[in-house]
């Protein structure tokens, strides 16, 4: 009967110190925000609960406030769709400059659509100023390839008129085409990212018919 009540007393003490512990380590979690009185600092209760969800530290949320911006603005994470880095929408907004502002300057800017015209007369012009060296060199290729096959065409069918190496031609012009278009298109994508989101074109269905087609991607 002893060694039974010593072992019910010995359990009870357990839990009490599990208990005592776990309180401590609550303190000290919360030990952080304390002092902090979110009703002086502008936040609704709702706002401050998600805050500390989010584990947000308290000199994050005093420098979110110092530079004007709301705790609830900054979890919805809006330099994604802005297309800049968290530092960069952090630094604008310290600035002064609100989303629309920062949109216009980073995700509207058209520095390289002088350039994207450009390739429909210089094929690859774009690709190669963009970094975009296999695309560059494939279209170079192509160039080169089809303005000897022009020339071949034209020095070994002179009696034949302009057709064969017409043919040549008109594949050298589906170059410069598609070197533009595919400039052209970056650069929207470029200066409007929800582009990127939905794309309509026309696909053929048969010799004489075509249907719309439409993407959306998310």
């Amino acid at each position: 009967m002893k060694k039974l009540l010593f072992l019910v007393i010995a359990m009870c003490f357990s839990i009490s110190f599990a208990q005592f512990d776990d309180d401590d380590d609550d303190a000290v979690k919360g030990n952080e925000w304390a002092d902090f009185d979110y009703q002086h600092a502008g936040l609704t209760q709702t706002e401050f609960q998600k805050v500390k969800e989010s584990g947000m530290s308290k000199d994050k949320l005093l420098h979110l406030l110092e530079i004007g911006v709301r705790p609830s603005d900054y979890l919805k994470e809006p330099w994604k769709k802005l297309g800049v880095t968290e530092k960069q929408w952090l630094a604008e907004r310290a600035g002064g400059m609100d989303d629309n502002d920062i949109d216009r300057t980073y995700s509207r800017r058209s520095d390289n659509q002088g350039l994207a015209y450009l390739s429909f007369l210089a094929p690859s012009l774009y690709q190669w100023s963009t970094d975009q060296y296999a695309k560059a060199i494939t279209i170079n290729v192509l160039w080169a390839s089809f303005l000897g096959l022009t020339i071949y065409q034209a020095v070994t069918n002179e009696d034949n008129g302009a057709a064969p190496w017409a043919i040549g031609l008109g594949l050298m012009g589906a170059v410069h085409l598609y070197s533009g278009i595919d400039a052209v298109i970056s650069t929207m994508w470029d200066n409007n990212p929800e582009a990127r989101n939905f794309s309509f074109g026309i696909i053929p269905t048969g010799k004489n018919s075509f249907t719309a087609a439409a993407t959306l991607r998310f």
